[in-house]
């Protein structure tokens, strides 16, 4: 069954704010080119990618009008393996938080070694994760539908 309209989170952690600019840009505008007139977006910015999945638990547990979430930050490799176990970490609790709840969340958090990595990742090109992640929510949403 269609809907009337399609309420639709986005979660962005701004860390590296100029990244994360972009990835809600170009996540919204997808969003809103994939969904049209029938969206409900809402953006929420929040401080770094570890916050990202709490956020996540929070709205799927409060908010009652809800379709899906995109969550969107980046992680950087430091000295340490810090990078890897949040990463990790993230990747694992937005899966669980997604069954847990059974609403689609797809992630466009970008994991790399520098910030020269980052680039084809939000540069609103082919391999952008903020677009990649909106797209895959959409066809989540409505290959639900269809079942």
């Amino acid at each position: 069954m269609k809907k009337n309209k399609y309420y639709i989170y986005v979660i962005a952690s701004s860390y590296y704010q100029e990244i994360a600019k972009r990835q809600i840009t170009f996540a919204s505008e997808r969003l809103r080119e994939l969904f049209g007139n029938k969206i409900v977006l809402k953006v929420i910015d929040i401080e770094g990618s570890l916050e990202v999945p709490y956020m996540v638990n929070f709205v799927l547990s409060k908010v009652k009008k809800i379709d899906g979430i995109v969550a969107l930050g980046c992680l950087l490799k430091g000295e340490t393996n810090h990078f890897e176990t949040i990463s990790k970490i993230v990747s694992e609790q937005l899966t669980i938080l997604s069954i847990k709840y059974n609403k689609p969340i797809t992630s466009g958090i970008v994991s790399a070694n520098s910030k020269k990595q980052v680039l084809p990742r939000t540069n609103g090109g082919k391999k952008d994760r903020a677009i990649e992640a909106s797209i895959a929510l959409h066809k989540l949403i409505i290959s639900r539908e269809n079942v």
